[in-house]
């Protein structure tokens, strides 16, 4: 049975894309690449074991073969490591390489609105030493805003006035929407858009260019959260990575430390734990007092990526200080406008998610009681999050863990049914989950029913 094509069209990492853009087939990339080798002679060959630092990826011959096909100097190979100067010939360069200036800030949020139209990929752009440099860039930005001005036709008070309520309106459906997260993507992806096109058209003073990258900042990150409902967690990562540049450009330190916050989610997804506590500390030193909801994601995404490494007395530790940091919300009743999704039921199942990472899944499974007895039938007149669909992967894979098939598909069933018709990228990480029990009559069903909703 085919679970559907559109897990072959997702680049899988940036040396496909590399070779992507070059138009070539797979055997005729590597027959330049053969021949790039065998003009750089023996000499490199002989050099690799003596001067060349061991590789990560290919040998250090073929990484200067396949950097001499795109035009790479040989230094910027050996400074950068694999696959990090790839980077350098994919439409990712800007998002690593470009100085962090106002109009690199507008730069970037021009090609994230070109997003959908490249090829969905399987990898995130900035890791390791890459985002240890970009978190510094980011700190010493904010350190030294810089909101841009140019000469045009002006932006008028009314149009920022309009894009900012629209804009506020999206906004305040990620709690609840009467509408699909395509949907919502997509008139958030029309205001992102907009945004762009008066940061790079228009005419605007340095107050109104600091209030329109502030406004294109909340417009990619929130089409970068609902990327991540629709479960395209590499492009959630680049419309986060493009509203932290427009934030710190704007001289908004909350904005930025929210922003390093979502992106640190998509690190434990998909990428690497100490990354995601590197984004963590990060947002710390930009807001050293948070708020408590802001507090609260803190640790507990420190929480999962303690897990993730294994270490079961910081998880516990941070989960503790979480709960703290949202017990001091509740006594303040003062919510955090930039957290307002991070409340009670939230926190129980995100620790639910790091009990899970760190092995225990029947300490993980009474933490998602919340999601599991929530229902329409018990709140007729609160529509869903658009993350509903996406909230019910964790449990499902606990209850897998558990050997609980049957209620694992079930799960998957509720979430289907929240949405109508699950999105691509959601849909392939379910099949994932019970492609290895599709002998089972439960988990067969329901792989069958993602199958033929998008027609395959």
């Amino acid at each position: 049975m085919h679970t559907g094509p559109d897990s072959s069209d997702i680049v899988l990492h940036p040396w496909e894309m590399a070779r992507e853009t070059l138009g070539l087939s797979r055997v005729a990339y590597a027959r330049l690449i053969v021949e790039a080798r065998n003009d750089l002679g023996a000499v490199l060959t002989a050099l690799d074991s003596r001067t060349a630092p061991a590789p990560k990826g290919p040998g250090h011959t073929t990484q200067l073969a396949i950097a001499r096909v795109h035009g790479v100097p040989e230094d910027e190979v050996l400074r950068m490591g694999w696959p990090h100067w790839l980077h350098l010939v994919t439409d990712d360069a800007a998002l690593l390489y470009r100085r962090w200036t106002p109009q690199s800030a507008i730069d970037v949020l021009r090609n994230t609105a070109r997003l959908d139209d490249a090829r969905p990929r399987a990898y995130l752009a900035v890791t390791g030493r890459a985002l240890e440099s970009l978190l510094k860039k980011a700190l010493s930005a904010l350190d030294h805003p810089q909101p841009p001005s140019r000469n045009g036709s002006p932006v008028t008070p009314e149009t920022l006035a309009h894009a900012e309520a629209r804009l506020e309106a999206l906004e305040l459906q990620e709690a609840g929407a009467r509408v699909t997260p395509a949907v919502l993507y997509a008139a958030a992806r029309a205001e992102h858009q907009l945004l762009t096109h008066l940061l790079s058209r228009c005419g605007y003073d340095f107050a109104t260019g600091a209030r329109l990258l502030l406004l294109a900042a909340r417009a990619a990150t929130l089409c970068g959260w609902l990327s991540g409902c629709l479960g395209e967690e590499a492009r959630a990562e680049r419309y986060c990575l493009a509203a932290i540049r427009a934030a710190a450009a704007a001289g908004a330190p909350r904005h930025v430390a929210c922003y390093l916050v979502e992106l640190a989610s998509r690190h434990l997804l998909v990428g690497d734990p100490k990354d995601a506590l590197a984004l963590v500390n990060a947002a710390r030193v930009t807001v050293r007092r948070p708020a408590p909801q802001l507090a609260a994601a803190l640790y507990t995404r420190e929480a999962q990526a303690f897990a993730l490494l294994g270490d079961g007395k910081a998880v516990t530790r941070a989960l503790i200080r979480a709960t703290t940091a949202l017990t001091a919300q509740e006594r303040d009743r003062t919510p955090d406008p930039l957290a307002l999704n991070v409340d009670e039921t939230w926190l129980a199942s995100a620790s639910g998610t790091a009990w899970l990472y760190l092995g225990r899944p029947k300490k993980a499974l009474p933490c998602f009681v919340g999601l599991l007895y929530d229902s329409p039938a018990t709140r007729p007149h609160t529509p869903p999050s658009p993350y509903s669909a996406r909230q019910f992967l964790p449990v499902v894979d606990t209850q897998l863990a558990l050997g609980e098939l049957d209620a694992a598909a079930a799960t998957a069933h509720r979430a289907i049914a929240l949405v109508g018709i699950l999105p691509p990228g959601l849909a392939r990480q379910y099949r994932e989950r019970f492609a290895a029990h599709v002998a089972d009559p439960a988990a067969h069903d329901l792989v069958e029913a993602l199958a033929e909703q998008h027609g395959h």
